[in-house]
């Protein structure tokens, strides 16, 4: 079973506020209510899933994304929804408490939670399944595994900049295709909101157009009951357009954002192998230095036993190593060394595995971004194709009612 959602169905069915602290200084905050209703009882009881609501926060879908990021290095993690829509692509206000900002918010939250529950390796994931079942208390759990500690090295790595001297040119590729990506589906939604926002405020001045064939209508009394009619024609437009504009926007551009954000979690990949195959070039330096001081300190000659005593001894021979002292630490070099291979096997094997499962995470990926892109854009096409559809159906009805007169 590769699928959460075979067994149950998860939704954000409500949202509303809530409040931390006193009345006066307390903290003011959207919590959103994920409902779990499970559909096959035998899987979902091997499974380890129930029926549940829990309401979550904000910061706490936050909490399980970080999670997966630092707990599943090798995965595609889904985007999290940004925080605030400081966006061109939508004309709604940013306020965090505002009705329509709360339904796209809904919208997305659900959506991220769809894609880790049918993950391949994520929706197996137990912390990830405690997020679905437990309420307040699921932060505690999250946080006891410890994982921003275990895997801290990430997160300074990411922060760095990298000079690699091999690198695999499909994480290469990977990295500049997330770039021209994000900024083609931006540039996409830029061009698409603003016909989007010249379409509004074309159907809002419909409201105007079907009031003065009423008008109209009152003073004109052979042609009163057709331009009435045209006038309660062109009004059912304006609202049926304006509908469909707002189905565009909540699901087009939601649709669209969520892909433009899968380019910050291609880049995570791609930053963690950049760390990987930088330790690894790490350890080669470091290997490479110290057998050369081997090879030096083997190649020279063996000092003379110097009488520390003897007054007529040459100052600088005073200062030589020892036998002893070259015998130690050519030892520990040789120590080091071996510390070193073996550091080197292991993080060779880590990156191995790394690799071989990434590219499949990659592969799968690219299927269902081609699969999910490809619905998107017949949807917007069907979208667009609705729209002039009522508008055909309007000015046909119109016709029918002038003949009619």
């Amino acid at each position: 079973m590769t699928d959460l959602l075979q067994v149950a169905t998860i939704t954000i069915d409500d949202y509303e506020k809530a409040k931390k602290g006193s009345e006066y200084m307390g903290d003011v905050f959207v919590i959103f209510k994920v409902t779990t209703t499970v559909t096959d009882f035998d899987t979902a009881l091997r499974y380890g899933i129930r029926n549940s609501e829990v309401w979550h926060r904000y910061s706490e879908f936050d909490v399980l994304h970080q999670y997966l990021l630092h707990t599943h290095p090798s995965s595609i993690i889904p985007p999290l929804p940004e925080k605030k829509l400081n966006s061109i692509w939508t004309k709604m206000t940013t306020d965090k408490f505002d009705g329509e900002y709360l339904e796209h918010r809904k919208i997305s939250l659900e959506k991220f939670l769809h894609r880790i529950a049918t993950h391949p390796v994520l929706h197996d994931d137990n912390i990830f399944k405690a997020f679905l079942m437990k309420g307040e208390e699921w932060k505690e759990v999250a946080q006891s595994t410890e994982f921003n500690t275990k895997n801290e090295g990430w997160l300074k790595g990411m922060a760095a900049s990298m000079q690699l001297k091999n690198s695999d040119p499909k994480f290469a590729e990977l990295k500049t295709y997330a770039d021209e990506l994000e900024g083609r589906i931006n540039a996409l939604l830029k061009v698409t909101t603003t016909i989007s926002h010249k379409q509004r405020q074309v159907y809002n001045t419909y409201k105007d157009f079907g009031k003065t064939f009423g008008d109209w209508g009152a003073i004109e009394k052979s042609l009163s009951i057709p331009l009435q009619k045209i006038g309660h024609y062109i009004d059912n437009k304006e609202g049926a357009v304006n509908v469909l504009i707002l189905e565009e926007d909540m699901k087009f551009f939601e649709s669209m954002r969520e892909y433009a954000n899968y380019a910050g979690s291609l880049r995570d990949l791609v930053r963690k192998y950049e760390i990987l195959q930088q330790r690894i070039e790490g350890l080669e330096d470091t290997i490479r230095t110290k057998k050369a001081h081997l090879s030096i300190m083997n190649s020279e000659t063996e000092p003379e036993i110097v009488d520390s005593d003897n007054p007529r001894a040459n100052f600088s021979t005073m200062f030589k190593q020892t036998p002893a002292q070259r015998d130690a630490r050519r030892a520990r070099l040789n120590s080091e060394l071996l510390e070193a291979e073996q550091v080197l096997i292991t993080v060779s094997g880590e990156l191995e595995t790394f690799v071989e499962e990434a590219n499949k995470e990659i592969d799968v990926w690219k299927k269902d971004k081609f699969v999910g892109l490809s619905k998107t854009l017949k949807m917007y096409a069907q979208l667009q194709a609705t729209h002039a559809q009522q508008g055909l159906k309007c000015w046909e009805s119109v016709k029918v009612a002038i003949n009619e007169s």
